[in-house]
């Protein structure tokens, strides 16, 4: 009872004393018509008086509030969820009132929350460096993360709800996808994706599990392993070469030597032949040796270039100073055309000579008796380039992109008849990446050839680094 009492009475005295009134006013008129002289018009009247009085009292207790509510509803259903209901008496309209505004707050912040969270995976699947596609039961795509969406040329809201195959036109991974939705078994496998350049991917994909039956499906990782399955086969392609061209001079030194032992020795004349043989084989061994570690070195980062300002002038001076009498034994001439003004240029001195040799020594070897190898340089705002151009039996265009890999020869009979180890335009290419420079070739078959590197003449804070 006390319960009843209290709860009775914390809706206020107002209402109770409405109704109060309006309990008079009926007991009133009651009493009235039982009176002759009160007439009945008059008694229509009184009840007319408080039959509005009532009407309106509900209106504005009850009707008011009501339409109130339904139109804050309304809003709140488009959405709007900032609207709220004013605060109304302390009864059962008001507690309903106070009821509807905690619970469009609490749907608020669980919505802020939601978008909240879908923000963050958003961000998580645009950032990342592998691409994500996720479908449904039915193989409907979900999403896809920009790296899909860029891989395959694609529209990411445009692909929401399509059928795999028609966002992706790859039957491999449509097949994987479809393969794993049937089983519900992940799935890894290496696919190839052609775009404008062949990509190949490490593509696994996993069911989703645990999402309810209508909410199933799964979703696909791929790894972009182009990259390494080039270095792998350039890896194992440098210990295909390396292993061949250590044992050629091996097997060539060893069968002499056999030779010797044999009772070869014996004769001074063959024995003389035979050891000049192996010595020009050995030094070959010494020289490939020498340059794969300088080359393991360069391209380790571990030959870090000594930087100074120089003269490019001197440096090729010195260069063709030590290949002058190589020059001169195949009647070779080497002209040298440098610009008076020419800047000091940021370089290591070793390394841009060890280019220098490199490629005028490639010339000498390819360059008929008789011929000429010029030298020029020229020097722009940013940069200084240098070229070395011959008159020799040039490169065929299918060799001209491969000139500067490991072990390449574009003649293999004259490279190793010249001593070459086929290490030479290679070790000059890293080290022009080294001074953030760039390399490249220009030739025609019978025509000749011209090596041309560029070097920068600004420093990494973009000043210019000329005296």
């Amino acid at each position: 009872m006390l319960i009843r009492l209290g709860t009775f009475w914390r809706f206020g005295w107002k209402p109770l004393a409405s109704y109060f009134f309006l309990f008079l006013v009926f007991f009133a008129l009651t009493q009235l018509t039982s009176i002759e002289r009160v007439s009945l018009w008059g008694a229509g009247a009184a009840a007319f008086i408080c039959s509005a009085i009532l009407a309106l009292i509900m209106y504005k207790r009850l009707i008011s509030p009501l339409g109130e509510m339904a139109m804050i509803a309304q809003e709140m259903a488009r959405g709007n969820l900032d609207q709220e209901i004013r605060n109304f008496a302390q009864d059962e309209i008001g507690d309903l009132a106070c009821s509807i505004n905690y619970m469009a707050r609490q749907l608020k912040s669980n919505i802020e929350d939601v978008i909240s969270e879908k923000n963050r995976i958003q961000a998580i699947l645009s950032s990342m460096a592998d691409g994500v596609i996720a479908v449904d039961n039915w193989g409907r795509v979900i999403l896809v993360n920009p790296v899909v969406a860029e891989l395959f040329g694609i529209n990411m809201a445009y692909s929401q709800g399509k059928n795999i195959l028609r966002v992706i036109r790859n039957y491999d991974l449509e097949k994987m996808l479809s393969q794993a939705l049937e089983t519900g078994c992940p799935i890894e496998k290496q696919i190839e994706i052609l775009t404008p350049e062949p990509l190949i991917f490490r593509v696994h994909v996993t069911p989703l599990k645990n999402v309810g039956v209508d909410q199933g499906g799964a979703v696909a990782v791929l790894k972009d392993v182009t990259e390494r399955k080039r270095v792998e086969e350039m890896r194992s392609d440098f210990v295909a070469n390396v292993s061949h061209e250590l044992r050629t001079p091996l097997t060539s030194i060893r069968g002499f030597a056999e030779t010797l032992l044999d009772g070869a020795i014996e004769d001074p004349k063959v024995a003389r032949q035979f050891l000049d043989i192996m010595n020009a084989e050995t030094e070959r061994l010494s020289r490939l040796i020498d340059e794969l570690l300088n080359l393991s070195k360069i391209e380790d980062r571990k030959t870090v270039p000594n930087i100074q300002l120089l003269k490019i002038k001197d440096l090729i001076q010195r260069s063709v100073a030590i290949l002058k009498s190589r020059a001169q034994e195949k009647d070779i001439t080497i002209s040298v055309s440098l610009p008076e003004n020419i800047p000091l240029v940021p370089c290591d001195s070793d390394l841009i000579s060890q280019v220098l040799i490199n490629l005028i020594d490639n010339s000498i070897s390819y360059t008929q008796p008789g011929g000429e190898i010029q030298i020029r340089a020229a020097a722009g705002e940013d940069e200084l380039k240098v070229d070395v151009q011959d008159n020799g039996i040039g490169i065929p265009p299918e060799s001209l992109s491969r000139v500067f890999e490991r072990f390449y020869r574009v003649d293999k009979a004259r490279s190793r008849e010249q001593g070459g180890t086929g290490l030479g335009l290679s070790i000059v290419k890293h080290i022009i990446d080294a001074h953030y420079g760039s390399v490249q070739v220009e030739s025609k078959v019978g025509m000749g050839s011209m090596f041309s590197f560029v070097l920068p003449l600004r420093g990494p804070t973009g000043g210019k680094l000329v005296q």
